[in-house]
């Protein structure tokens, strides 16, 4: 669970500022993804851990609501996950303090179920660890897509089928290296699908089959980026899985992520795809 306030500028020590905003929404990574997915017309699941509390119980029916399965949610001992989270107008960026479970339940029958019958399984920082839990591995159960999003300098991405970090990322794992033949080098070292996103620029992306391609970002009268790139994440599995080559699904990912960037939280402004085919025929 998300606590969001927008400001016009960030607070000083011991300084109070007045909000324009206060909103409480679902968040995190996978969490998101999930909601992007069943917005865009995909049959989602969400596996994960919540706390037997009234922040587990919201996020529950955040996830009903959307019509993400809710099946695979195991209950722990610890807190649900949550973020109290200010977004400075004035910088057109966010502060973020989380707080994370101090440990993971163990995944219930249903959960093991969902991931083995999935046609993608799309993993977080979180999911990544657990793939041996889950008796996934790449070839071997759903296609693997991964939200890298800190520490990720070392990873080794043959392990999964889509590597999704960002261009900063990127820089990391290459110092110094243009990024397409960062991205040229962990796609055909790993034999994978490589896509760097690069905020409200757009995307990049290399495969063996596609070799480089490129997708332009879209501006939109934006509110607050929270979580824009875990709605591309789930934008850009949902494209794949409804058929349609990289480059076109990096360019709708890119538009759905810029869309939910209209709201102050992560979730609420992601469009449908009726919204968002609407949106590309006003902005080809």
């Amino acid at each position: 669970m998300d606590t969001i306030a927008l400001v016009d500028k960030y607070p000083s020590a011991d300084e109070r500022v007045i909000a324009e905003e206060i909103s409480r929404a679902g968040g995190g990574p996978a969490a998101v993804a999930a909601v992007a997915l069943s917005r865009l017309g995909v049959k989602s699941a969400i596996v994960g851990t919540i706390g037997d509390d009234a922040d587990g119980r919201e996020v529950l029916r955040i996830f009903e609501n959307e019509g993400v399965d809710i099946s695979g949610v195991s209950i722990g001992s610890t807190s649900t996950a949550g973020s109290v989270i200010v977004a400075s107008k004035e910088h057109s960026a966010r502060a973020i303090s989380t707080r994370q479970p101090a440990t993971q339940a163990s995944m219930n029958e249903a959960a093991k179920s969902l991931i083995a019958n999935a046609e993608w399984l799309h993993v977080d920082h979180v999911g990544i660890k657990r793939l041996d839990e889950a008796g996934i591995s790449r070839g071997k159960g759903p296609q693997i897509s991964f939200d890298a999003g800190y520490g990720v300098e070392s990873f080794d991405p043959i392990i999964v089928d889509l590597f999704v970090p960002t261009d900063r990322q990127m820089a990391l794992r290459y110092p110094g290296v243009d990024l397409a033949v960062a991205l040229e080098n962990d796609a055909m070292k790993a034999g994978n699908t490589v896509v760097a996103t690069q905020g409200s620029a757009g995307s990049a992306g290399f495969s063996p089959e596609t070799g480089l391609v490129t997708a332009p970002g879209f501006k939109v009268e934006v509110t607050s980026t929270l979580g824009a790139g875990d709605v591309f994440h789930g934008a850009l599995v949902a494209q794949l899985i409804q058929g349609r080559h990289l480059q076109e699904a990096m360019l709708r990912a890119n538009a759905v992520a810029a869309l939910s960037c209209r709201g102050l939280d992560g979730q609420s402004m992601i469009p449908t795809t009726p919204e968002l085919d609407a949106y590309l025929e006003t902005h080809k």
